[in-house]
């Protein structure tokens, strides 16, 4: 487990953090706060040592005060520093650790992308760029390191009775040519995906979905999906709203009907409307949504890319590719 004390507030009673290689909402949430603390060379391998103690029911579990001293820890052991494997809490610094210990914190840390384990190596590939957040997450890292210079222009939650507001958000275009508009959306704790959005109205939809399909198979990058096989319902998705293809006008429609529907009432409405939404149309996990008791929302993040020039260049442009799909094609090869 990772326990953050100064989060106890967000995280009752004690701070400690929900998985989040399987609470996409956490994930994304988390990885928005802690990004201007991240190190700018080994941002990948931090993020992936936080995801696993998250994840890690190894006792006792990493705990620190503040997200700084848990990112400080994390480098460390991207950059393979015996000296620091746990905080003062749980260890005091001149106490050996022995070699069966050792085994075992290295195995909750996991891979940092260095293995030839091809298990860990699926799963860290999997955590990735199938964990929607995480994907999301990336695509902005890798165009904010390409120069693309992204920034939060707006951030707001609608729900019931805010069909209207949803719709126009969702509509929003760039204010002049020079920019793009990332539209980082967020269903909390179900999914999260990104609309990227041209001045010429042009639209493209980039995401990855937990335990199902990859960010990089989504846009028709390789034929990586996941451990199961594509369904003909997801195929068919795809092929109207994915592989790095511009989105119709009558599809995009459609979509921001069934999205407005899907926040409409309550989560059997959200299960409802699933299935002809762009994202997971799994009978088990539309039957998971339909469990979910409260209101369902929707959380817009707009992101404005105020030189996508320059990350376009940096990223190889191909002159068709949509950023979106350059920056996975980057990921994908990290």
């Amino acid at each position: 487990m990772l326990i953050i004390a100064e989060e106890k507030d967000a995280y009752p009673p004690n701070g400690q953090i929900p998985n989040m290689d399987t609470d996409a909402k956490a994930c994304g949430d988390i990885l928005t706060r802690i990004e201007p603390l991240l190190p700018t060379d080994l941002r990948a391998e931090v993020i992936g040592a936080l995801v696993t103690w998250s994840e890690s029911v190894l006792k006792p579990g990493q705990s620190f005060g503040t997200w700084a001293e848990a990112i400080t820890a994390a480098t460390r052991y991207a950059h393979s520093d015996p000296a620091l494997k746990t905080d003062d809490s749980q260890r005091r610094r001149d106490q050996a650790v022995d070699d069966d210990e050792v085994v075992k914190l290295k195995a909750a840390v996991g891979s940092t992308g260095k293995t030839g384990d091809p298990q860990i190596a699926l799963r860290d590939e999997s955590r990735r760029w199938a964990n929607c957040g995480m994907a999301a997450f990336q695509i902005r890292e890798l165009l904010h390191a390409a120069g693309g210079k992204p920034a939060s222009v707006s951030r707001e939650t609608y729900g019931t009775g805010g069909g209207d507001a949803l719709k126009k958000a969702l509509l929003v275009k760039p204010v002049g040519t020079a920019t793009v508009l990332l539209l980082d959306c967020q269903f909390p704790q179900v999914h999260n995906f990104i609309i990227e959005v041209h001045h010429d109205g042009s639209r493209y939809l980039a995401q990855g979905y937990q335990g199902t399909y990859f960010a990089h198979w989504w846009l028709g990058i390789n034929d990586s999906y996941s451990s199961k096989k594509p369904t003909p319902e997801i195929l068919a998705l795809r092929e109207r709203y994915g592989l790095g293809r511009a989105i119709s006008p009558e599809d995009y429609a459609t979509l921001l009907d069934g999205l407005v529907a899907a926040v409409s009432s309550d989560w059997q409405e959200t299960a409802n409307q699933w299935s002809a939404l762009p994202f997971n149309p799994d009978r088990q996990e539309i039957d998971g949504i339909r469990r979910r008791s409260g209101s369902p929302t929707l959380l817009v993040e707009v992101f404005e890319l105020g030189k996508p020039a320059v990350a376009r260049a940096a990223l190889g442009d191909n002159g068709v590719a949509s950023l979106s799909e350059l920056a996975t094609r980057g990921m994908a090869t990290a």
